[in-house]
């Protein structure tokens, strides 16, 4: 392993808060055209007043009184975070955020929403969406892949002869455990719980309870499996 490999080992745990080896078919030369990368992001995150993130080019952040962020979150580009709510926006340290992820507080400025709470190391894919109409919880060490969609609203249908736009909505809030992975493609609406451990697979639908440690699939989702030879409780 090169010198180069060595020192890029140490500084990407430092920044994720894990243990990680870099593969050691990457070209030295790749990893020095990320550090640099990675030295004008902090540099960009320096002069925005979030001296321990990194931000890449179009990242937009609004209300950031009301946006708290842990130690070395990256922030991909084309990055929103809109901390408009009641709670506003909290992250936990060693987080990213993949390109055009998008997390807002509140859906409408007529109804401010709850927030949205994600936690220590983790992973918001790419175009991830998350709603904290509700409000929205993530826990420590979840993954979740491209194009995820969380929402904690619904909007109310009953009526046939009104719009449904002036019918309103129902809210509830969405918890997501501990070390879940949620698959690509995945949509969680509103009043679910995920248990820790759980896998979502790509392109489920959830809506209500799902256990931990089960893995689930489908529209809408239920449970095809158990991770690890967990019983059910």
């Amino acid at each position: 392993m090169t010198m180069i490999k060595r020192l890029a080992n140490s500084a990407y745990g430092r920044e994720r808060g894990i243990e990680a080896v870099i593969d050691d078919r990457v070209p030295d030369s790749y990893i020095v055209g990320e550090v640099l990368t990675r030295f004008v992001q902090k540099a960009r995150a320096a002069g925005r007043l979030y001296p321990d993130a990194y931000i890449a080019p179009n990242v937009r952040i609004r209300c950031r009184r009301q946006v708290q962020m842990g130690r070395s979150i990256s922030l991909g580009r084309g990055v929103l975070i809109n901390g408009l709510s009641a709670n506003g926006i909290l992250i936990g340290d060693n987080c990213t955020f993949d390109e055009y992820a998008v997390v807002k507080g509140s859906g409408v400025i007529r109804n401010l929403g709850v927030g949205v709470r994600i936690g220590h190391r983790t992973a918001i894919g790419t175009r991830n969406t998350i709603l904290g109409q509700g409000g929205v919880r993530i826990g420590d060490d979840c993954l979740l892949g491209p194009n995820v969609t969380i929402v904690s609203e619904n909007h109310n249908i009953a009526e046939l002869e009104r719009p449904i736009r002036a019918q309103g909505e129902t809210r509830s809030e969405i918890f997501i455990g501990n070390d879940v992975w949620i698959g690509a493609g995945a949509t969680i609406l509103a009043g679910s719980t995920i248990g820790d451990g759980a896998v979502v697979a790509a392109g489920a639908v959830v809506r209500g309870a799902v256990e931990p440690f089960s893995i689930v699939g489908g529209i809408p989702a239920r449970t095809i499996g158990r991770r690890g030879g967990h019983e059910r409780a």
